[in-house]
């Protein structure tokens, strides 16, 4: 039998809690049923109807019911069943459905949810709120919670959990079997069984093959690999997820300074970072940087967010290409045909920038330059760019002195966009290699930075060629 396609179907305008759900034809249907049933007072139908569910489907269609009725339908789930949904919600409104929560409510959620999990949306949710639920917390758990807490949520520490699995040295084969057997259900993975002393410090690794392959007797102590991977717990994130990329792991040991074991991140929470700091990247680049945060609550907001970059460049571009024209007028007057080629000049030198600042950025990020360090990597990109320089610049000498049959005309044109790619390349170089300098993200290269910047340059150039060549 051939299943049927599955095709998508947005709901109608935004949802009540202010989300724009798109959504599979099977999950709009059941949200239809689920609104029938809350109209005539069913919850506990409405609860059935969603509890066999995916997660993520469950949420999706909460989601677009009003709020009270979403938090009705959570709360009358079984609490892991409901822990598991609130954690597919977008985080901010995870925080909206926590605070329509009961303390007790939210306390019961947070034990079924993973540590590190928990640990986040206690970190999101107002601080009056996070003291009252620590306090219904055990002394041990309320103290792991706040150390957990006082991490940098972009360090290993803010994304690791403590819901590992741990061995002595001395432990059999068998006893780690029977251990894996009885795991709770919130340990993130037991694919890799870790080794720590009485003291706590990591004397190293078995993975679950390891494990599994191995003489019911025979110690771990015997079988462990000393040479473990590790990370600091404040470390950037960016270097976890290299680190996890580079040896293939699917988790890797979090570990203080004296070498004892703190907790892991695993390879689902370091996805999660690289596609967070992908679009951080696109944004920055954009000049919108923060709309990855979360989604623009009003026009108030946009204007805030993005104005200062078209400030920035409406008074560059008013004093600083404004006087480079006025400085030059006499050569445009002369030689009008020269204000034809403007917009080639600046758009090539504003694309060349954008396009270096991006290679160098993504090789200083990753650490890994092609063939040598980043200078060499550098000297490569502008070796491309004194091709691609000499070769654009002909065409268009070429197409210039046809245009207006002067040859004066021609070399100008040409050997002004071939010195502006150059140019370009330089800057679009320079920019990430001096923030990593100064110790910051590369990435924080702006587009709209680069764009103003070339604008001057490129200008500056033409118009001071053309009086040299012409006038």
């Amino acid at each position: 039998m051939v299943p049927d396609p599955k095709w998508k179907f947005p709901v109608k305008g935004p949802s009540p809690n202010g989300m724009r759900v798109e959504m599979e034809e099977h999950n709009r249907l059941i949200l239809d049923a689920v609104n029938d049933l809350l109209e005539r007072g069913e919850i506990k139908q409405a609860v059935r109807t969603v509890a066999d569910l995916q997660s993520v489907d469950t949420a999706e269609i909460l989601s677009a019911l009003e709020i009270e009725d979403e938090v009705e339908i959570l709360v009358n789930l079984e609490p892991r069943a409901a822990a598991r949904v609130l954690l597919e919600m977008e985080e901010p409104h995870q925080v909206e459905i926590a605070a329509m929560l009961r303390t007790g409510e939210l306390r019961t959620l947070l034990e079924r949810m993973p540590v590190d999990e928990a640990v986040d949306l206690l970190g999101d949710i107002p601080e009056a709120q996070r003291k009252r639920l620590l306090k219904l917390f055990g002394p041990r758990e309320a103290v792991e919670f706040e150390e957990l807490l006082s991490y940098h949520d972009e360090s290993a520490g803010g994304l690791m959990t403590t819901d590992y699995l741990a061995v002595r040295p001395d432990a059999t084969v068998d006893e780690v079997i029977s251990m894996m057997r009885s795991v709770s259900p919130e340990v993130e993975t037991i694919y890799y069984v870790y080794v720590v002393s009485d003291s706590g410090r990591l004397e190293g690794v078995l993975s679950l093959r390891d494990v599994i392959v191995s003489p019911p007797g025979r110690t771990v102590g015997e079988m462990i690999s000393t040479d473990v991977i590790s990370v600091g717990p404040r470390q950037d994130q960016e270097e976890v997820a290299d680190v996890i990329g580079k040896y293939d792991l699917l988790a890797v040991p979090v570990t203080d300074e004296s070498g004892r074991m703190l907790g892991i991140v695993t390879v689902d929470d370091v996805m999660d970072v690289l596609g967070d700091e992908a679009e951080e990247d696109i944004m920055r680049l954009a000049g919108v940087a923060g709309y990855e945060e979360e989604a623009p609550r009003g026009l108030l907001s946009d204007i805030s967010r993005r104005l200062p970059w078209f400030v920035f460049t409406v008074i560059v571009e008013i004093l600083v290409v404004g006087g480079i024209l006025k400085v030059y007028s006499p050569v445009l007057e002369s030689f009008m045909v020269l204000v034809f080629f403007i917009p080639l000049l600046v758009t090539m030198g504003g694309n060349i920038a954008v396009q270096s600042a991006t290679i160098i950025s993504r090789w200083l990020s990753s650490g890994t330059p092609p063939k040598g360090t980043a200078v060499s990597a550098t000297l490569r990109e502008i070796g491309w760019a004194v091709l691609v320089g000499a070769v654009t610049g002909g065409a268009v000498a070429t197409i210039s002195y046809f245009v207006d049959r002067n040859a004066s005309v021609g070399l100008v044109v040409g050997l002004s966009l071939a010195l502006t790619v150059v140019a370009a390349s330089l800057v679009g170089c320079a920019m990430p290699l001096a923030l990593k300098a100064m110790k910051r993200d590369p990435g924080m290269v702006s587009g709209p930075v680069l764009g103003t910047v070339m604008d001057v340059l490129s200008l500056a150039i033409y118009l001071a060629i053309g009086r040299l060549l012409l006038m």
